[in-house]
């Protein structure tokens, strides 16, 4: 059973997620072992399978190295109209894995919750909330104060084939890949990185006063 799965009183839970087919949830792995940030955000949980990957990470690097991350999570759950998680399923999916002390999962806006951070104490965010420019440029704006020197904001999204989803045209969103490009925020603070496998995935690293 990999970490997209559970089984609670012989019930089995699958979890959706659009990372599982290209392991995605590895990356976020690796990029939380290797940056062994003390403070990550996750906004959008849907079914808990990036929440996990990312915990177990922070588990690891507790265990392996005494730093002790945490993890705070937010999402609209019932309240969001389209495809959404169940808080309770992934608090027991939490519990499974057994990184529930790890985690703190709250319903709540991922922009009105912003205001409960300080700024430039974030090492690591995780965007998974119906990503599309509107929503990046947003995140730019409202969280980048929040992130750390030398921080990763992790974002799904990126690529022109995730940029031309049914839904993205349907609505007329706006493409992640025209505010990667044209946005100051990024531009100027931030190194880009687009991993193309569908969905794909963007990893934004904040420079520091010795970037190059």
């Amino acid at each position: 059973m990999d970490r997209g799965d559970i089984r609670i009183n012989d019930k089995r839970y699958k979890m959706r997620s659009s990372y599982k087919d290209k392991n995605y949830g590895a990356v976020l792995s690796s990029l939380v072992i290797g940056k062994r940030p003390e403070n990550c955000v996750e906004l959008g949980v849907l079914d808990g399978y990036s929440t996990i990957h990312i915990a177990s990470a922070l588990r690891f690097n507790q265990r392996a190295f005494g730093i002790d991350g945490r993890l705070y999570c937010w999402d609209l759950f019932d309240d969001y109209e389209y495809k959404h998680g169940n808080k309770e399923d992934v608090q027991k999916l939490l519990n499974v894995h057994q990184v529930t002390p790890i985690v703190t999962l709250t319903k709540g806006d991922a922009f009105k919750v912003a205001e409960q951070i300080q700024d430039n104490s974030i090492d690591f965010l995780h965007v998974d909330i119906s990503n599309d420019g509107e929503i990046l440029k947003k995140v730019m704006t409202i969280w980048n104060p929040k992130m750390k020197p030398f921080g990763i904001i992790a974002f799904e999204g990126g690529s022109e084939e995730r940029d031309n989803v049914e839904w993205m045209i349907k609505y007329n969103k706006m493409p992640i890949r025209f505010v990667l490009k044209h946005n100051e925020t990024i531009k100027s603070d931030f190194n880009v990185f687009v991993m193309k496998p569908f969905p794909s995935m963007t990893i934004l690293q904040k420079k520091g006063l010795f970037s190059l």
